[in-house]
């Protein structure tokens, strides 16, 4: 809500600027933007998996051989770091839209953003740490 701010050298009055947070704001662009980031990078997954590599032709040498770019570590990485976040923000909807008493909404939320981010933690770890050379079956 905004209110008139008093020119101390006389003149106009300006709209006193709402001080609140843009959080929801920027959530709101981020939902939009991840999404389509999403779209897209998953459309792409799908298409180069499915119909460039083919299903019959998927094993686990083609992806350590695939994971010795880094640039496809990296489209892994972007993915499941976008798919993470989107996914929390949304739940961070629900919770906003569902839980409506402050204490269990405060509580939820930090076991909901520990599980997520550990979960990403963990993924990015995992996908960063991934070693190529070690065979898939060892002979």
């Amino acid at each position: 809500m905004s209110s008139l701010v008093r020119n101390p050298r006389g003149g106009y009055d300006r709209p006193k600027r709402d001080q609140r947070s843009n959080f929801e704001l920027y959530a709101w662009f981020f939902m939009r933007i991840s999404g389509l980031v999403l779209v897209f990078m998953a459309l792409y997954h799908l298409t180069w998996w499915n119909l460039v590599v083919g299903v019959e032709h998927l094993d686990s040498n083609l992806v350590r051989e695939r994971w010795t770019n880094p640039f496809w570590r990296l489209f892994n990485v972007g993915l499941i770091t976008f798919a993470m976040l989107h996914g929390l923000n949304g739940l961070r909807y629900s919770i906003e839209d569902y839980v409506r008493r402050p204490g269990p909404r405060v509580a939820t939320k930090v076991v909901l953003y520990a599980i997520v981010l550990a979960s990403l933690a963990w993924g990015i770890f995992a996908l960063l740490t991934f070693n190529p050379a070690v065979p898939a079956h060892p002979a």
